[in-house]
C-alpha cells in the first residue's frame, strides 16, 4: 500500500516537474520569438537611415557638381580667349568626380574641355546625331541631366548639360559635364553591408550600381531578377515610381537556396532624374547577431530545469534573476541600436541642411549678380543710346566701376572660402605696427562712416605694439568687422575699436550699437553662407561668408575670435592673436 502510494507520489511529482518544464521551454520559445521580432524591426530602422543617408549623400554630391557650372554660366563677361580651359581645370582638379568638362559652343560644336585626353575636340552634335540635349537647354534655358548613358571608354555615366549664356538672354553654347556613375558611387557609399548587398537604379529599373554583382550593371533589374517573387517585383515597381520604404522578398543565394531577404529603399531625386537606393540583409545575418541572447537563453533553460528537478523551492528566484539578466541584454541591444539609428538620423538631417544651405545660396549669389548685371546694362544702354554730358557720362562710369568691383568681392570672397575649405590659404607673414593696421582700415571705411554719421572711437595702448602677422589679410579683418558695424547700425551711431595687450596675445574688439544679433543665431554666424537676414527682402547685401573667411583668417595664424551681443542693442567681435607666433606656425599650403 505505501509502495503504491510512494509511486502515484512520484508520477503527480514527475507530472508536476514536466508542467513546470513545459511552461519554461514555452516561455523560452516565445521569449526567443517576441526578442527577435523587436530586433529585426530595429534593424529595418537602421538599415532604412543607411539607404536616406546615401541617398542624400548621392543628391548632396551631385548639386554641388551642377552648381559650380551654374554659377559659372552666369558670370558677367564674355566667352575668355581659351573657352573656359584654365576654369575648367581649376574646377576638375579641385573638385572630385568628374570625368570631363567640356564647352559646346552655339553651333553645337565641343570647342574646350578638361582633361584635353578626354575631349572630341571638333566633335559636332548636328553632325554625330547626337544635338537633342543640346537643343533641350537651348529652348529651356535650364539645366539638363541625361539617363546614364554608356561612354567612349564603356563606362557608365552621366551628362550634365547647363546652358552658357552672356548678358540675360544671349545663347553661347552649354557646358557638358560627364560624371562616371562609379565615381558617384565611390564618393557617397561609404558604408559597408558585410553580409549583403547595395544596388542603385534609375526609373526604367536599369542597374546603376551593385556592390555584390558588377557584372550586371548596366542591365534592367526585371531581367535580373533569378525568382519571379511577387513581392520583389512590387518593390522594384515602387522604386521605379520614386517611393521610400521597406519589405522583405525570396531570393536564390550562389548555392540555388532560396533565403529570405530584408531590404530598404529610399529615392534618389534631383533635377530631372529619379534613381532608387537598396540596401538588401539576408535575414539570416539579422537573425545571427541575437544568437548570444539565444546562448543565454538556452543556459537559463537547462539551469531551470536542473534546479526544478533537484531545488525546487528555488525556481521562482532562479527565474526572476534569468528574467532581469534576459531583459537587460535585450535593453542593452536595443539601446545600442537606437543610438546608432539616432547617429544615421542626425548625419541624414545635416546633409539635408547643408543641401538646402547650398540651395538657399545658389539662390542669393544669383541675386547677388543680376542686381549688378542690371545696373551696368541699364548704364550702358543709356550711354550707348543717348548723347549725355561728361558729368552723366562720368557717373555712369562710376556706377559699372562699382558694380564691377561688387562682383569682383564676392568672386574673391568664394575664391578665399574655397581655399580655407581645402587648407589652401597662404599666409605671409611680417612684423607691423597695430597701429597703422587699425589706421589704414579706418581710412577704407571713412567714407562710408561719414554718410552715415557714424562716430568711430578708436583706443590704443600707450605703448606701440608690434605683431607678427600677414598684414594684408589682418587689415581685411578690420575692413570687414568695421563694414560690417557701419552697415548694421543706425545713422548717427557709434563704432568703437579697441586694441590690448594680453602678455603673448594682442586683443583687437569692435563695438557698435546696432541692431544686434539674436540669441538662437549667434552660434551660427561663422558659418558659411549663413546671414541673419536670410530673406530675398533683407535690407543688407552679400554672400554670408564675410565672417566665415574672417574666422578662416585668424584661425588660420593661430588665434581665436568670439561674438557678444545684445539684441537691439549692439554687438562686440573680439580676435586675439599671438604676437610672437613663428612663419613655420601659420597654416600654410601653396596656391594653385
Amino acid at each position: 500500500m505505501f509502495a503504491k502510494k510512494s509511486r502515484w507520489n512520484a508520477i503527480i511529482v514527475l507530472i508536476i516537474t514536466m508542467l513546470f518544464i513545459s511552461s519554461i521551454l514555452f516561455l523560452g520559445i516565445r521569449a526567443n520569438a517576441e526578442v527577435e521580432e523587436q530586433f529585426i524591426d530595429q534593424f529595418a530602422q537602421g538599415q532604412t537611415s543607411q539607404a536616406q543617408q546615401i541617398s542624400n549623400g548621392i543628391t548632396t554630391f551631385l548639386n554641388e557638381k551642377v552648381t559650380m557650372l551654374e554659377v559659372l554660366s552666369i558670370q558677367p563677361h564674355q566667352i575668355p580667349d581659351d573657352n573656359f580651359t584654365r576654369t575648367f581645370e581649376n574646377i576638375y582638379e579641385k573638385s572630385k568626380g568628374f570625368y570631363v568638362i567640356e564647352y559646346v559652343d552655339k553651333n553645337g560644336t565641343i570647342v574646350s574641355g578638361y582633361p584635353e585626353e578626354n575631349t572630341p575636340l571638333q566633335y559636332n552634335l548636328y553632325e554625330n546625331e547626337r544635338s537633342i540635349p543640346f537643343d533641350i537647354v537651348r529652348e529651356t534655358g535650364e539645366t539638363y541631366i541625361t539617363d546614364p548613358l554608356t561612354t567612349f571608354e564603356k563606362e557608365l555615366a552621366i551628362y550634365v548639360w547647363v546652358p552658357v549664356y552672356v548678358g540675360e538672354d544671349e545663347f553661347e553654347g552649354a557646358f557638358i559635364a560627364v560624371i562616371e556613375i562609379d565615381k558617384i558611387t565611390e564618393e557617397t557609399i561609404k558604408t559597408e553591408n558585410p553580409a549583403g548587398y547595395i544596388y542603385l537604379i534609375n526609373d526604367n529599373a536599369r542597374l546603376l550600381y551593385d556592390s555584390a554583382e558588377t557584372d550586371l550593371i548596366g542591365k534592367n533589374y526585371f531581367d535580373i531578377i533569378n525568382e519571379p517573387d511577387v513581392s520583389r517585383l512590387e518593390i522594384i515597381g515602387m522604386q521605379t515610381e520614386g517611393l521610400s520604404g521597406s519589405g522583405t522578398f525570396s531570393e536564390r543565394n550562389e548555392n540555388g537556396f532560396l533565403e529570405q531577404k530584408i531590404i530598404s529603399y529610399e529615392p534618389v531625386i534631383w533635377k530631372n532624374q529619379q534613381w532608387s537606393v537598396g540596401v538588401v540583409t539576408p535575414l539570416w545575418y539579422v537573425e545571427s547577431l541575437v544568437q548570444s541572447i539565444y546562448v543565454k537563453q538556452g543556459l537559463f533553460a537547462m539551469i531551470s530545469v536542473a534546479f526544478i528537478l533537484f531545488i525546487g523551492s528555488f525556481i521562482a528566484l532562479i527565474l526572476f534573476s534569468w528574467n532581469k539578466t534576459l531583459e537587460d541584454e535585450v535593453q542593452s541591444k536595443t539601446s545600442e541600436l537606437e543610438k546608432s539609428n539616432e547617429y544615421l538620423q542626425n548625419a541624414n538631417r545635416k546633409l539635408k541642411e547643408l543641401d538646402s544651405l547650398k540651395n538657399d545660396f545658389v539662390s542669393m549669389v544669383s541675386h547677388e549678380l543680376k542686381t549688378p548685371l542690371t545696373a551696368m546694362k541699364t548704364s550702358s544702354e543709356f550711354m550707348k543710346e543717348t548723347e549725355c554730358d561728361p558729368e552723366v557720362k562720368e557717373e555712369m562710369l562710376d556706377l559699372i566701376i562699382r558694380n564691377i568691383d561688387r562682383q569682383s568681392r564676392m568672386v574673391d570672397d568664394l575664391l578665399d572660402i574655397s581655399r580655407i575649405e581645402s587648407g589652401r590659404m597662404k599666409f605671409n607673414p611680417e612684423d607691423v605696427n597695430i597701429r597703422e593696421i587699425v589706421e589704414t582700415s579706418l581710412q577704407t571705411v571713412e567714407k562710408q562712416a561719414k554718410d552715415k554719421g557714424i562716430n568711430l572711437k578708436v583706443g590704443y595702448p600707450q605703448e606701440s605694439l608690434t605683431i607678427r602677422t600677414d598684414k594684408d589679410k589682418l587689415i581685411r579683418v578690420f575692413v570687414n568687422l568695421l563694414t560690417n558695424a557701419i552697415k548694421f547700425t543706425p545713422h548717427d551711431g557709434d563704432v568703437e575699436i579697441s586694441v590690448t595687450d594680453t602678455g603673448d596675445n594682442i586683443q583687437a574688439s569692435i563695438k557698435d550699437n546696432g541692431i544686434g544679433i539674436p540669441p538662437e543665431k549667434r552660434d551660427k554666424i561663422f558659418d558659411k553662407f549663413y546671414q541673419v537676414d536670410s530673406t530675398a527682402t533683407r535690407k543688407a547685401g552679400g554672400t554670408g561668408l564675410g565672417l566665415a573667411i574672417i574666422k578662416g583668417i585668424i584661425d588660420g595664424q593661430g588665434g581665436n575670435i568670439f561674438v557678444e551681443s545684445e539684441n537691439g542693442k549692439g554687438s562686440t567681435f573680439t580676435f586675439r592673436l599671438p604676437k610672437e607666433l613663428k612663419e613655420e606656425d601659420f597654416t600654410e599650403i601653396e596656391q594653385h
